[in-house]
């Protein structure tokens, strides 16, 4: 239900845009993805957290309130995670995990120089973001052997489907072509309330992280 209710306010705000004649911008590059690990269990040693390089794309709608500044509503689909290693009992495991999200960032965009379309400008931006994880996977390597497994989403047992948190960051526009960098900071602890289940490998906080790296036009 809270789904489709992101859908239909996504879908209200595309479709303000197209009413705004607003310009819209198609983009994709790459997502420097991490997450903050806490760990619960005592017995996890030596923990190591490191990042992992995810795909990322979407269409973003700048509605203008002047010549230099503007209102940017986006819609993206980011893949999230990170990679882990740790040691428990002497023996070491490897974990990787990899989220696939429906991003919905709202961003106040301030635009120096020529930003629409004509010339070279910079922007500047910033505000909020809420996604929608609809598919994850873990792969796990232990001295037992080697496990792949989808990550399971339900709010009292397993992982949250839901991420929110703060974007910044800005870019460069040549003409209608843009390259865009921007820090995504997770909020919500994505594991559910109970940190001693199966499904949270011993650790009580999972938030994301993100360095995402576009290229795209501006129509």
């Amino acid at each position: 239900m809270q789904f489709t209710k992101k859908i239909t306010l996504a879908a209200l705000a595309i479709g303000m845009a197209l009413s705004l004649q607003a310009q819209v911008a198609v983009k994709a590059g790459v997502n420097f993805s991490n997450m903050l690990f806490e760990e619960d269990d005592t017995s996890i040693e030596d923990l190591a957290k490191n990042g992992a390089t995810k795909f990322t794309a979407g269409v973003a709608f700048i509605l203008p309130f002047s010549d230099a500044v503007a209102l940017q509503p986006e819609l993206l689909y980011t893949q999230k995670g990170a990679k882990s290693t740790y040691t428990i009992a002497g023996g070491e495991f490897t974990n990787d995990l990899t989220y696939n999200y429906l991003d919905i960032p709202l961003l106040l965009r301030i635009s120096l120089g020529d930003t629409h379309g004509e010339g070279l400008g910079i922007y500047l931006n910033g505000g909020g973001y809420a996604g929608y994880a609809f598919s994850g996977k873990s792969k796990s390597t232990s001295p037992l052997g080697d496990l792949e497994t989808d990550i399971s989403f339900d709010d009292k047992d397993d992982q949250r489907r839901i991420d929110f948190g703060v974007a910044v960051g800005g870019g460069l526009t040549l003409g209608n072509l843009f390259f865009d960098l921007r820090y995504n900071h997770g909020i919500n602890n994505i594991l559910d309330d109970d940190a001693n289940n199966n499904n949270d490998n011993g650790f009580k906080k999972l938030q994301h992280r993100g360095l995402a790296l576009t290229a795209g036009i501006i129509f």
